[in-house]
């Protein structure tokens, strides 16, 4: 076999390092054990410390590191911001009381974060499943999210992580962006 048809058999591989942020609580957990088993896992516990892990979507090959939201692990996200492709930061659409810390936090760590410049920041707005959750749209209004951080590139999605809605569509937003960086 000749390595030009060696080479044509070996197909091409993208990779990227996804980073799962968010508070505590919000489904960081729950949406990388989605992406690992393609269904809900109902024996989901908080992450201490950091969970990797390695999947593959429309010709690429995703790493994801989700990296607990509660304060004292917040650390831990240093040490990642390095190399990374993309952001996905999981909001808990139905916890009014913690919307004010969950932009603080995502100003913080993400948008004001010089490691991260040019990185694409998916906004997942959670728990639509609950009654009462703030759907994306009141969400970038309530946060103040288009003034606050010009000049990035994000979006904020819906989802239900519990039942898989949004998921598709906001990765769908996740890959091209990807593809337009290549």
């Amino acid at each position: 076999m000749s390595f030009l048809r060696l080479r044509n058999k070996v197909k091409s591989v993208n990779k990227a390092k996804i980073l799962i942020l968010g508070l505590d609580a919000a489904g960081k957990t729950t949406l990388s054990r989605y992406l690992r088993y393609g269904e809900f896992q109902d024996n989901t516990v908080p992450t201490i410390g950091q969970n990797i892990d390695t999947f593959s979507v429309e010709g690429w090959t995703i790493t994801t590191i989700d990296v607990a939201g509660q304060k004292n692990f917040r650390f831990l996200w240093e040490s990642h911001y390095q190399g990374s492709s993309a952001i996905i930061f999981v909001i808990d659409a139905a916890d009014y009381e913690r919307l004010p810390e969950a932009r603080d936090i995502l100003k913080r760590h993400v948008f004001d974060n010089a490691h991260l410049d040019g990185v694409p920041v998916l906004i997942m707005a959670n728990k639509q499943d609950l009654p009462g959750s703030i759907d994306a749209p009141l969400l970038v209004q309530m946060l103040d999210l288009h003034n606050q951080f010009l000049g990035r590139t994000f979006s904020v999605f819906d989802c239900s992580i519990l039942y898989g809605g949004g998921i598709m569509e906001s990765f769908g937003w996740l890959v091209n962006q990807l593809e337009m960086q290549k």
